[in-house]
């Protein structure tokens, strides 16, 4: 009778401890869920869309790798196509039914509104790329939204500041300025801040415009560029504007410097350069990360090739796929510190604490604290050469504090 009550107290024993067993793996094998929300397919594509996969291609190595704290990492990723509504609705979507601790990416500024307002009443945090659409410095308790790329807004625009910079870094006083951008709120915006601070600077304004989305014929501003033939021309719209855009400057007899920003990606400066008679030296690029070109020289750029190669890729590398990697990076390390179970307010702390070494993708570490959700940021400046065929850089980084941005 002992001998079989002793054999059912080692049988529970074993069935209790495989049951833990068994609870703990089910435990482990709970994921951090988070979502990201991109124009994989919308008018703004050929730079939202390799930021959306390198994001995606950090997130699958740390789940190869193990996960965070034990956890894998669940990525939910949705196709905006910057529409506000179309925006709104996978946001509800996200934090109501796939319960996402937070929401990185997003599209084009103009479709951000819909976002931030349904994140900050569930206390969901939310780090934008390439673009935002709200101020994140000084910013009150509570605030759920963070920048990582450009902020875009009338009292702050570190876009627009980090341009006008760049004029006064290699032009002198006396240099005529033609500035241009999307004939959009955000587009306006950002022309609207370099034009003020190079007046202030002393600098005359010779030529603005802007042009509207989807334009394909481009003679009434090409012909007035030509004409007046400014030293420098920044341009603060998109690929599909600037690589036809260029070839016709050309043609209509203006050869001056052109300032791109790095929203038109490495594979989009190639293609205005194929369409040009001549050797394309006039083309500039202003950027927030390195460029795909000095991938051999930085090392975190080659693990994210590797990435490329193990987990498939649609788009060739560049530095909208660092900029997305850069932001996966962030995540992990505020996951790290939030622990498990993971919760957005744990989250949102851990972002607040942010201090990430780039590994060289840009010029220095992604800061955050509780008033300030932007922190400082670097540029640098490329330009074309034809013999290398290469955007090659003519500036070290340099950097942009917030507190010398805002209005």
């Amino acid at each position: 009778m002992r001998k079989k009550s002793l054999c059912k107290v080692v049988l529970l024993g074993f069935l209790f401890t495989l049951f833990l067993g068994l609870h703990n793996v089910s435990l482990a094998a709970e994921p951090y869920v988070i979502g990201f929300i991109a124009d994989i397919t919308g008018p703004a594509s050929s730079f939202y869309y390799p930021e959306a996969e390198g994001f995606r291609l950090y997130i699958e190595q740390v789940n190869a790798q193990g996960g965070i704290n034990g956890h894998p990492v669940k990525l939910v990723m949705e196709d905006a196509k910057s529409d506000p509504a179309r925006s709104a609705a996978i946001a509800k979507k996200m934090i109501e039914n796939d319960k996402v601790l937070g929401i990185f990416g997003l599209g084009l500024s103009s479709s951000q509104l819909p976002v931030f307002e349904l994140a900050t009443k569930a206390g969901v945090p939310v780090v934008c790329g390439y673009t935002c659409a709200v101020n994140t410095y000084k910013v009150k308790p509570g605030n759920v939204v963070f920048a990582m790329g450009v902020v875009m807004t009338q009292e702050f625009h570190s876009a627009g500041f980090a341009f006008a910079k760049i004029v006064e870094m290699g032009y002198p006083k006396t240099a005529k300025i033609g500035l241009s951008g999307y004939a959009t709120p955000g587009g306006r915006i950002w022309t609207e801040w370099t034009k003020e601070r190079l007046q202030k600077a002393g600098y005359t304004i010779a030529y603005e415009s802007h042009i509207p989305p989807g334009t394909i014929e481009f003679s009434p501003w090409v012909n007035n560029i030509a004409k007046i033939n400014p030293a420098v021309c920044t341009h603060a719209e998109g690929g599909e504007i600037l690589i036809p855009l260029g070839p016709a400057l050309e043609k209509a007899g203006y050869t001056k410097d052109l300032l791109l920003p790095y929203g038109v990606i490495e594979r989009d400066v190639e293609k205005m350069k194929a369409g040009l008679m001549g050797n394309g030296e006039w083309i500039t690029w202003a950027t927030r990360y390195a460029a795909a070109y000095d991938s051999e020289s930085i090392p975190e750029y080659k693990n994210l090739k590797k990435a490329m190669d193990k987990f498939g890729h649609q788009i060739p590398l560049s530095a909208m796929h660092a900029s997305g990697w850069t932001i996966a990076r962030v995540v992990e390390a505020a996951l790290s510190k939030a622990g498990w179970p993971g919760t957005r307010a744990n989250l949102l702390a851990a972002l607040e604490k942010t201090n990430l070494d780039s590994r060289g993708l840009t010029g220095g570490p992604i800061r955050f604290t509780q008033t300030d959700h932007h922190g400082p940021m670097w540029w640098k400046v490329y330009r074309w050469n034809d013999t290398k065929k290469a955007l090659v850089s003519t500036s070290a980084w340099f950097k942009l504090e917030p507190s010398e941005i805002v209005r």
